[in-house]
């Protein structure tokens, strides 16, 4: 077939063909690479949010003002989300050393994050060693002795107590701890790490492990005495204990803290992975601990000021 005696409609039908063998063509090879892209380039995705935002009007019969309500639907980029929750909890990311004979810091023992205002700081208990005394540096650079805080050896982290020199007010910046206990497979999470400066590794939540927790009944017989109703068994509960990641467990120090997109602190490293993924111990489980060192902390403050 000469393609110069082609009719008009004949080349058009031809461009169309082309175009269409071309867009399928397209499409199975974006497909197959985005196949077998790494994880971390997938995740970045644009999401929906929908926030409320308030204006506020004048009202001519009134003469006043009156705020009106109104629903808006942004779009928010996981990009953006990820890049606030770091500028959000880097300052509140310690450094902890072991304190040395003359009080100067000595090796990099682990991370730590600082969950209240007054320096209280949240690590994993593989972090504290056999001294009482260690060095926390700042995400400014400042440097502080701290001590460990006493608590039940069943906690599943150990707490610092910064030494604030006498005289200084300081207000340390403090994290916001995630509140919620569920977690979806997949969804995208982000550790703060690094020895020397701040490190980013992202990743995916890729498994949660739970233990049984026995649940003493009311209802059982004290020890020694005869049960005079129809045995009754403890309950027994799931608990999460853990948070599995898709992040090497290489590219985490033990003590870093693990974030989601929107900025709230949901882990802290364990220090230990699953064959080459990080472990996370849930925040949830350290809640009531350190409303309990901070409540102690405000008592002796006051006893100290009477």
């Amino acid at each position: 077939m000469d393609i110069e005696k082609l009719t008009k409609m004949q080349i058009v039908m031809l461009t169309l063909l082309v175009s269409f063998v071309t867009s399928i063509a397209t499409g199975i090879v974006t497909v197959t690479l985005m196949d077998q892209a790494p994880p971390a380039m997938t995740q970045t995705l644009n999401r929906v949010v929908e926030r409320t935002v308030e204006r506020v009007v004048t009202d001519d019969s009134n003469q006043g003002a009156s705020v009106v309500t109104k629903e808006t639907t942004v779009v928010v980029k996981e990009e953006d989300l990820i890049t606030d929750s770091i500028n959000k909890n880097s300052k509140s990311v310690v450094r902890i050393y072991g304190a040395l004979e003359d009080e100067s810091k000595g090796a990099l023992l682990g991370l730590g994050v600082i969950v209240s205002h007054d320096g209280i700081i949240a690590t994993d208990p593989s972090v504290i060693q056999n001294s009482l005394t260690y060095i926390v540096e700042t995400a400014s650079g400042d440097t502080f002795s701290s001590d460990v805080v006493e608590t039940e050896e069943s906690e599943p982290a150990t707490f610092l107590s910064v030494n604030v020199p006498e005289g200084d007010e300081i207000i340390f910046p403090s994290v916001e701890l995630a509140k919620h206990t569920s977690f979806k497979l997949g969804q995208t999470i982000l550790s703060l790490t690094g020895e020397e400066r701040t490190d980013v590794a992202i990743g995916i939540v890729s498994g949660l492990i739970e233990e049984d927790v026995v649940i003493p009944n009311e209802d059982l017989p004290a020890e020694g005495e005869e049960s005079t109703t129809e045995e009754v068994q403890p309950e027994t509960i799931k608990v999460l204990s853990l948070i599995k990641t898709s992040i090497d467990e290489k590219e985490v120090i033990a003590g870093s803290p693990l974030i989601d997109i929107f900025g709230e602190v949901v882990g802290i490293s364990t220090g230990n992975g699953v064959g080459k993924t990080a472990l996370f111990t849930p925040v949830v489980s350290m809640r009531s601990a350190i409303t309990q060192i901070t409540t102690k902390e405000d008592v002796a403050l006051e006893t100290a000021e009477e």
